[in-house]
């Protein structure tokens, strides 16, 4: 029986591919860096190994992961996260012994610079937000004043390797020039990639979720976000299952297609207040509903397993629309975020009502806690009372 290495194991997509993969009757095997990760609880992982921070520790991560292929005989590995999808992606060392379920080294590197994206982009005939690159803080001040405020300060990279350090970049919304001024004075990854300096498109985020083969498409799925933490953008803590929005499905096709994508891959966008979908950025890894994608009967982990594997693929069937899911303690926290800020009581009371009704909604499941499998539930919720109590006084 074939064994199966899923790294990032703390994180809710980990959890679904551990159990995706499981049922499929392989051995699979949790990792990551922490201690009691959420994966490992699982009754499909067969057992749990730990690895070295690849954030602070990046040699020593891949050649602890030599190590464990080694030590447990792994056939094929696969990353949750964009951190370890970008260490491993041009890992030619590691590619020799286990197959690595990541994208080819230069495509991945076409879409995830966002620089690259764009200039791809444009090649292609997709809509992006109007966007300057800019290479030294002079230049993004005058981007900012000819683009005219509020502007959007976007790193190319969300993040990049500087010597044996992973450094984490973030983006800044400037409405002003002093917001603007002090972006500049917060944001150290100036000095080592370019940013994009775009015009702020209001709207909202949208998305598609593809699975790509050599020969092309495999697999599409979609959703859009009911409620998310933070309340006002964050990560989805609700969602369901929706058509896919052609354009953007078309748009996405181009740029898998264009740089001979192999993998699973979220394609964003922006989609403005009259409708037309922007062009955002493009992430080489699993995304955080993936739990939704499989209980629609879209089994990308399954897939992509076949994929890396080399194993005859059937097109998947059209996939269920309307059916939800909830991250409970996600969908929590946001709750309690919206108690502590809203302002009037009958906001307050709306919030809660809306909470409580999904625990009736016959289409929604839970993320992370199933019956079928609940050893990972019981560890987030008893992790998240550990976090909540507070500090004792010394």
């Amino acid at each position: 029986m074939h064994k199966v290495l899923v790294l990032d194991a703390n994180q809710r997509s980990a959890l679904a591919v551990i159990r995706s993969l499981g049922r499929g009757g392989l051995k699979v095997i949790a990792a990551d860096h922490r201690a009691r990760p959420l994966g490992a609880a699982s009754k499909y992982a067969i057992t749990s190994v730990r690895y070295p921070n690849p954030e602070t520790s990046p040699s020593a991560f891949v050649k602890e992961l030599i190590g464990i292929v080694g030590r447990h005989g792994i056939d094929v590995i696969v990353p949750a996260t964009d951190l370890t999808t970008m260490l491993l992606a041009s890992q030619s060392d590691l590619s020799k012994i286990a197959r690595v379920a990541t994208p080819q080294a230069d495509s991945y590197e076409t879409l995830t610079d966002k620089a690259r994206l764009l200039q791809l982009a444009s090649s292609l005939d997709i809509s992006a937000p109007v966007t300057h690159i800019a290479r030294t803080t002079a230049a993004v001040v005058d981007a900012a004043h000819d683009l005219g405020f509020p502007v959007v300060l976007k790193p190319a990279r969300s993040r990049y390797l500087k010597g044996d350090q992973v450094l984490s970049t973030s983006v800044e919304i400037a409405r002003n020039a002093d917001d603007l001024s002090n972006a500049l004075r917060s944001q150290r990854w100036l000095d080592d990639i370019p940013c994009l300096v775009q015009r702020f498109v209001p709207g909202h985020g949208a998305g598609v979720f593809a699975l790509y083969g050599p020969s092309g498409p495999i697999a599409w799925f979609a959703h859009r976000r009911i409620r998310e933490k933070p309340p006002a953008g964050g990560v989805s803590v609700l969602c369901e299952s929706v058509s896919i929005d052609p354009i953007m499905q078309s748009a996405a096709t181009k740029l898998l297609s264009a740089t001979g994508w192999t993998g699973v891959a979220m394609i964003e966008f922006r989609v403005a207040d009259d409708g037309t979908p922007y062009l955002m950025e493009v992430n080489g890894r699993f995304w955080g509903s993936l739990q939704l994608a499989i209980d629609c009967d879209v089994d990308f982990p399954w897939l992509l397993y076949q994929m890396t594997k080399n194993c005859p693929l059937e097109e998947p069937a059209p996939y269920v629309i309307g059916r939800r899911l909830r991250w409970l303690l996600g969908d929590l926290d946001s709750l309690l975020i919206q108690i502590r800020t809203a302002t009037r009581a009958r906001i307050k009371a709306q919030t809660i009502l809306a909470f409580a009704r999904s625990f009736a909604d016959p289409v929604c499941r839970q993320e992370i806690l199933r019956l079928s499998d609940p050893h990972p539930g019981i560890r987030e919720i008893s992790q998240w009372i550990k976090a909540m109590r507070p500090p004792k006084a010394r």
